[in-house]
């Protein structure tokens, strides 16, 4: 049954097929079958009777062949028959154990010997009775029992169709503005509602409806460019050497003398032997005993011969993006549109981000810290509530660099990018922050800002940030800021 429903599902709602909703809707509709199983038991209207029934098909089984027996079949099938609708012929029951009762009168002589005579019809009208009761009570209890199933079946249906109509809209919504749920979070984490996507609509929607804001987050979402690094590595290095080696079979030249019994080479004093009959038996003996003195010759052959070598070499290498922390001004200055355009952005850079395998931290800030870790999948819940925080103080954005310079420490976020999204109207960082910003950039740490508004001119943190922008939410319009400041600093 519950591979029906699956079908029926994934059919309805394309969403169902990502693997984590499958994953949670299986474990949804395994809770749905215990939690059934359960209240099945519970709820039974026809628990007695059934314990009535089998203690009387035991009875049977141990031949207990009398009418106090046969009565307390009848009064069982009776109690079923009020309990249900089902087919029940009283009267013809009734007359059967009638038919019985002049045993119960008898005397014992008596009784035996018409007991014999009647127990084998006494049997088989219990047999048929129990039989009768036995299917009654199967088709009655299986008739309420799918009916309940499916009363349940179509409350469970009806709570994940609501579940997944909310997450098909909101994935709809998502991939309508370009944005990757399943990189960001996990959908069948955490419960949504319709406020929820709503909230989540208003914040993309800035994005979509304003060319200037979607400008922004595309340059914001190439924050570093893939730089290139060289770096030595030690290489094995095979070469091939052709060299010149003796080669004894072969009979080139001659190199030398040696002893021998090799006729084609015997020196011409030692043949000189073979002239006189007499010196000849010492040219045999010689010869025998393998000490004639012979030409020793050899030649040469070129061999090509293989010699590994250890080398350093310089590679280039192109470095991965690093990770991105990003912090969220959420103080009192920033109520209003700044606020759910620093969450836009924050949504899509965290998206951005995810898609690009880079970790990515979230720090919301006024006068205190809230954190959010985006490197594993989280729940919907998690992301709305963390968004759907404002404190609504004051503004000072030492804690949130502080807290991101003791990430960047850690080995997860070396080499990370920093982006400060306010409005800027906070009071100047203290000394030893700056010192830390100036340290912590020497591990090519990158740090950027984006500000909400032209109050940055007035307020800007000099030498802090690699690259800034301002926003003017007037007119959306979008500026790079960093080289002209640049310029009238030097001026």
């Amino acid at each position: 049954m519950e591979q029906d429903v699956l079908k029926y599902l994934s059919d309805k709602y394309p969403v169902s097929s990502n693997d984590d909703i499958k994953e949670q809707l299986n474990k949804k509709l395994n809770a749905w079958k215990t939690s059934v199983h359960r209240k099945l038991k519970i709820e039974n209207p026809f628990f007695e009777n059934q314990k009535q029934y089998a203690n009387s098909n035991k009875s049977f089984k141990e031949k207990q062949f009398d009418v106090p027996s046969l009565e307390n079949d009848f009064y069982g099938y009776s109690e079923l028959n009020k309990i249900s609708n089902c087919r029940f012929d009283k009267d013809f029951w009734k007359k059967e154990i009638l038919k019985y009762k002049p045993l119960e009168k008898l005397g014992e002589k008596q009784k035996t010997t018409i007991k014999n005579k009647l127990s084998s019809d006494l049997k088989l009208s219990r047999k048929l009775l129990l039989q009768n009761w036995e299917k009654s009570l199967n088709e009655e209890y299986t008739k309420w029992e799918l009916s309940e199933i499916e009363k349940y079946r179509r409350e469970v249906l009806k709570k994940l169709e609501d579940w997944l109509q909310l997450l098909q809209q909101f994935q709809d919504l998502m991939k309508e503005l370009s944005f990757d749920t399943g990189l960001l979070f996990d959908l069948s984490q955490g419960s949504i509602s319709l406020n929820d996507i709503n909230q989540l609509k208003k914040w993309a929607e800035f994005i979509s409806q304003n060319e200037g804001v979607k400008q922004l987050c595309d340059m914001l979402g190439r924050l570093r460019n893939i730089e290139k690094s060289t770096k030595q590595e030690i290489i094995n290095v095979t070469n091939h050497i052709e060299e010149t080696v003796k080669d004894y079979t072969s009979k080139e030249e001659i190199v030398g003398i040696k002893i021998g019994n090799e006729l084609e080479h015997v020196l011409p004093q030692e043949l000189a032997l073979l002239g006189d009959e007499e010196t000849s038996i010492l040219f045999d003996k010689k010869y025998v005993e393998s000490e004639l003195m012979c030409f020793d010759l050899e030649g040469t052959s070129q061999q090509t011969k293989e010699v590994n070598e250890e080398s350093i070499k310089e590679v280039s290498e192109d470095e991965k993006m690093g990770p991105i922390i990003i912090c969220v001004d959420t103080s009192g200055s920033m109520s209003g549109s700044p606020e759910i355009i620093a969450k836009a952005v924050a949504l899509y850079l965290s998206s951005r981000a995810k898609s690009q395998k880079r970790d990515c931290f979230l720090i919301n800030f006024s006068t205190s810290i809230k954190t959010l870790d985006l490197s594993g999948k989280l729940g919907i819940r998690q992301l709305i509530d963390f968004l759907g925080r404002s404190f609504h103080g004051g503004t000072d954005v030492a804690p949130a660099i502080k807290y991101a310079i003791k990430k960047m420490n850690e080995e997860s976020y070396k080499k990370a990018d920093l982006l400060i999204i306010s409005d800027f109207i906070m009071a100047s960082l203290p000394q030893d922050v700056e010192q830390s910003i100036s340290e912590i950039k020497k591990e090519k740490n990158k740090f950027y800002s984006l500000s909400i508004g032209n109050m940055f001119l007035e307020k800007r943190m000099k030498a802090i940030f690699d690259s800034e922008w301002v926003y003017n939410p007037q007119n959306t319009s979008i500026t790079q800021i960093r080289n002209i400041v640049n310029e009238i600093d030097r001026n």
